[in-house]
């Protein structure tokens, strides 16, 4: 018996790694409810230390043809483009062509002077207080996937823009404005176009056969997948609607983004030092050091060090994960929007080939319980961000809600509240205040406020035309038996939500809050509104 032990041993693992799925079989099981005849799918591609790996295709490109999805397939990325139009502008940079740190309105002087002038680095770091274009656009009346938005139309729109959302380089919010304003810079410097110069300084040189920014909407772009929604119990094609781009409308394939990694890794185009460029990280005024560089995301994967971005238009989902120690990578593309999580599927491919470069799964720290947040239970709201809270407590465990959904709150070793499994945290002042941070590390407060249920008299006082110069468009308030309706141009009309005095927040999905502003008398002469990504855009009362 002591002489077959060891063989014994030996033959069960062998036999335990002959049982263990394959990465390829790990992979198909991860994409397993993508993939189908009857459904839009995935792509994916992954780069161990710089060397291609996989690429495969799950679910349908164009149901409709029966065209199914494969590794030459073309997604429209979304977000994802942003690097690109960033690479770009690190180009013209070390050409001598423009600074990163010239003021915007050297370039593009039909913008307003602000406070303080705005950087092109800025822009790209999201810090520079510009309004974002798509939140300007619907709250001017526009039906993203609807209506098509070109170029023209942003440019008509941000000039307006008489305020910022806050002053350069003291806060950060994602703002597309800047990257489409950075794909006009690219042009009016070299006189071409961004998709001609992308084409020609980085896609060419890097073998990017299959890449380009799609600024023709009406353009036939051969092995292009159709984008989709699953609504009403079946799928419906959506389609983005845009002949704009920098901030979005990238064209690529997985194939390609296999590429990218090696220019993430290597500097093939720019040397290392554009690289460098690319992904060093912003610090505020405040002395916070963020995480998002130029069209980029510093992160972590189970102890590991991440450059990330994630997409996201009507009809697609897009997710690039790259690991800087290794030029690894993986990039996942699906055509369909809600359907998918490109993100965690990154993360599980890269589990299944990449595993050996992660570090072990880190478990989460304890939930908050209710008696840790006794007395602390309510509506918080935060005067910078236009945004509210809520700390409640769910089967005993304390999580905070943010409209209709509700993140998990665990304690941190620093004493903190982590929200759910991301770097974001609350952590509590000794006045009550919460002080936010992001996962990014930008802050703000959150003060506890108390929810009202105003009156007739109360809605009656808000009831009237609001005018917006900005914007170019009109909103009224209607009084409808208790409730106060809100209507504006091409939408139905929308049931206002009360959270506290004078502060409101929209039904039907919207996502906005919508503030009165009175005078000295307390006469409502004005309304403000916040949609994340616009802050305190004023509409003026015009009539009674």
């Amino acid at each position: 018996m002591r002489r077959l032990l060891p063989g014994f041993f030996l033959a069960s693992a062998a036999t335990l790694a002959a049982q263990a799925p394959s990465p390829a079989a790990r992979l198909d099981t991860a994409f397993a409810p993508h993939n189908g005849t009857d459904r839009p799918g995935c792509a994916v591609s992954v780069v161990n230390r710089g060397q291609f790996v996989v690429a495969r295709g799950y679910g349908m490109a164009d149901l409709a043809s029966a065209q199914a999805i494969s590794a030459r397939s073309v997604f429209h990325v979304a977000s994802v483009s942003k690097q690109f139009t960033a690479m770009s502008i690190v180009l013209l940079d070390q050409a001598g062509r423009l600074s990163l740190d010239d003021d915007v309105r050297k370039h593009i002087p039909e913008l307003p002077v602000y406070d303080r002038p705005i950087t092109i680095r800025q822009m790209l770091h999201h810090t520079s207080g510009l309004r974002d274009q798509w939140n300007l656009l619907i709250t001017a009346g526009w039906r993203l996937g609807d209506d098509l938005v070109s170029e023209q139309d942003v440019m008509d729109i941000v000039p307006r823009q008489k305020g910022l959302n806050f002053s350069p380089e003291t806060d950060w919010s994602y703002s597309n404005t800047g990257f489409t304003l950075a794909a006009v810079i690219v042009r009016r410097v070299t006189g071409q176009s961004l998709r001609a110069f992308a084409d020609s300084a980085l896609f060419k040189p890097l073998g990017m056969r299959d890449t380009h920014f799609h600024d023709d909407n009406l353009m036939v772009v051969p092995g292009r997948t159709r984008g989709y929604t699953f609504r009403a119990g079946e799928w419906k094609e959506t389609v983005p609607n845009y002949s704009t781009v920098g901030a979005t409308s990238l064209f690529t394939t997985v194939e390609d983004l296999a590429r990218w990694h090696g220019q993430l890794a290597q500097g093939t185009v720019g040397s290392r030092t554009a690289i460098a460029t690319l992904t060093q990280r912003p610090v505020l005024r405040t002395g916070d050091t963020l995480q998002y560089a130029l069209g980029i995301q510093h992160g972590t994967l189970r102890g590991t060090p991440t450059l990330a971005h994630s997409g996201g238009d009507p009809g697609y989902a897009s997710y690039l994960l790259h690991f800087p120690r290794t030029g690894s990578g993986v990039a996942v593309l699906c055509n369909t929007s809600g359907g998918a999580n490109p993100g965690r599927l990154a993360e599980l491919a890269a589990d299944a080939y990449l595993g050996g470069e992660l570090g072990p799964d880190v478990p989460l720290p304890s939930a908050v319980t209710a008696a840790q947040v006794a007395g602390m239970e309510g509506l918080y709201w935060s005067d910078s961000l236009e945004a509210n809270g809520r700390v409640a407590v769910d089967s005993g465990i304390a999580v905070w809600r943010v409209g209709q959904g509700a993140t998990r709150l665990r304690v941190r070793a620093d004493g903190a509240w982590q929200l759910g499994a991301g770097a974001a945290f609350l952590r509590r002042q000794g006045d009550g205040t919460l002080m936010y941070t992001s996962g990014n590390g930008e802050r703000a407060a959150y003060r506890r406020v108390d929810p009202a249920t105003p009156a007739v008299a109360d809605l009656s006082a808000l009831a009237a035309r609001y005018s917006s110069d900005e914007l170019g468009v009109v909103w009224e308030l209607r009084v409808h038996g208790d409730s106060l309706m809100l209507r504006r141009p091409k939408f139905a009309a929308a049931r206002m939500v009360p959270l506290f005095r004078d502060t409101w927040t929209a039904g039907s999905g919207l996502g906005f809050v919508m503030r009165a502003v009175r005078d000295a008398r307390g006469k409502v002469t004005a309304i403000t509104v916040g949609s994340g990504r616009v802050r305190h855009m004023r509409f003026a009362r015009i009539g009674e």
